[in-house]
């Protein structure tokens, strides 16, 4: 494999590196099957351990490495020993017109693992997009990526400067109502019946919560136990769901 391209896969691991190349590091082979799947135009190149089988790797585009230079390079310890360089699929401008009937934010949510369960779930209900506002995650970072199970290539994205931003670009897109979750008081999620109708649900960071936002309403995921809040990619597993069940039920 050629210096640059040893050069780059160091550079992924990094924010800066990824925002100055415009590619990120899918590793896994889950997260690996998954870009191919979804989006094989965006892979740039594939590398795979010695000894490692993955028959759908473009063949091609494809190098094999020695175990020990291999693991030199992954981003993981303990590798499945295959990876690729994607590029990433970009952001959707924020005024491009909507594709679901209700917007997920997610405001500054800062753990990679919380942001990818949360991409990943979002696919999982039929979410075509999810709204985040920038000072967060990086969206396309390798631990996001594996968390999120690639989930990423199947799931647009828009980026706001500021929450602020963010609500201005929905009501310019028909969102009427916003929600902001709170973790003790509110409008029950399972109860509200406005919930998943041209609007916004709002999550926030996991140690500060949403930002400002007036005129929104408190939601509530109702907790008859001890437990003072759910960790946000729960709060938002059940959020997600009630929406599913609730379509279910008008079946």
């Amino acid at each position: 494999m050629s210096k640059r391209r040893e050069s780059l896969l160091r550079a992924l691991t990094t924010r800066h590196g990824r925002k100055n190349s415009g590619y990120c590091l899918v590793e896994g082979l889950r997260c690996v099957n998954e870009l191919i799947a979804l989006r094989p135009d965006l892979i740039e190149f594939c590398v795979l351990r010695e000894g490692v089988c993955a028959d759908r790797l473009p063949g091609e585009k494809t190098t094999v490495l020695e175990a020990r230079k291999f693991d030199s390079l992954a981003a993981t310890v303990n590798s499945q020993g295959i990876l690729a360089i994607a590029k990433q699929p970009g952001y959707v401008p924020l005024d491009a017109p909507r594709k679901d009937p209700y917007a997920l934010v997610l405001d500054r949510i800062a753990d990679p693992g919380n942001f990818g369960t949360i991409i990943r779930t979002a696919r999982a209900v039929g979410l075509k997009e999810i709204w985040t506002v920038k000072g967060g995650v990086d969206p396309f970072g390798d631990k996001a990526l594996r968390s999120a199970s690639s989930a990423q290539f199947a799931v647009s994205i828009r980026l706001a400067g500021s929450l602020e931003e963010m609500v201005g670009a929905l009501k310019n897109l028909g969102v009427t109502r916003f929600f902001r979750t709170e973790p003790a008081e509110g409008h029950s999620v399972f109860r509200e019946p406005e919930l998943f109708q041209e609007s916004a649900i709002v999550l926030g960071n996991e140690a500060n919560g949403a930002g400002p936002l007036p005129g929104a309403l408190p939601l509530n995921i109702p907790m008859p136990g001890s437990a003072e809040s759910l960790n946000v990619a729960q709060a938002a597993t059940v959020i997600l769901f009630e929406s599913v069940r609730r379509m279910e039920k008008s079946i």
